[in-house]
């Protein structure tokens, strides 16, 4: 599986914060938000590419990430421009992490296992119960059928598109470069996937930073004792 971490906008509602970098490079504590996404990411992809540009140079130069697809005008598109040029260029089924969200490995694994039950179909993550604040996808018997500024479950910033649905969704977001990028999942099979909120952080305002210093690193009980002694097992 082939990660996208999408990384291209400059974060304008945080202020100074994003002075320098994108929102996924700035420092949440003693860490860059990139790092907590890549240690959660890492169990489930083979190969992660970064969509940049706003401040591309300095993210390049500063942390060199391994794999990054550039925007140059990233200011004349939304994001579904960003994930369309990644898109481009894979040939693979595709874990789509939004640059300013952070989930626990858990969250990312129960997503994993869905899209492997689903047949062939892609699926998206979103939070449970119905809300108005934030975009949302609708669901109709499991599947998505509406996302946008609607009555629906919280878009939780994390979804896999299966390598069968490449090239409609390359042909969608090419034609809806000016648009977000999640109307993708209206347009392809896409079941919808619920994980638990406290297994969610996203930062949007300055406020959300505050807040996700005090919960980074972000791990829940369950997969704490997992996860280590896998790291024992592999030394």
């Amino acid at each position: 599986m082939h990660a996208v971490i999408l990384s291209a906008g400059d974060g304008g509602r945080m202020g100074h914060h994003t002075e320098e970098v994108p929102k996924t490079f700035m420092e949440v504590g003693d860490r860059i938000l990139y790092e907590h996404q890549r240690a959660a990411i890492e169990p489930f992809v083979d190969v992660s590419t970064v969509v940049l540009g706003y401040r591309h140079e300095t993210v390049v130069d500063r942390f060199s990430p391994s794999r990054t697809v550039v925007v140059e005008k990233w200011d004349e598109y939304d994001n579904a421009e960003s994930l369309y040029r990644a898109l481009c260029e894979i040939d693979d089924d595709v874990l789509v992490l939004n640059g300013d969200v952070v989930v626990t490995r858990e969250a990312i694994s129960k997503v994993v296992r869905a899209h492997e039950r689903a047949e062939g179909r892609s699926v998206v993550a979103c939070l449970p119960g119905t809300q108005t604040e934030h975009t949302a996808i609708q669901l109709d018997d499991g599947r998505v059928a509406a996302y946008g500024k609607i009555p629906g479950h919280r878009h939780a910033g994390l979804g896999i598109i299966d390598r069968s649905h490449l090239d409609a969704a390359v042909e969608h977001l090419r034609d809806n470069r000016h648009e977000w990028y999640p109307t993708v999942y209206e347009e392809i099979p896409t079941l919808g996937v619920h994980i638990p909120e406290d297994s969610h952080l996203e930062i949007n305002c300055p406020s959300d930073k505050q807040a996700a210093k005090e919960r980074l690193p972000l791990e829940s009980p369950r997969e704490a004792a997992p996860q280590q002694s896998q790291q024992d097992s592999s030394l």
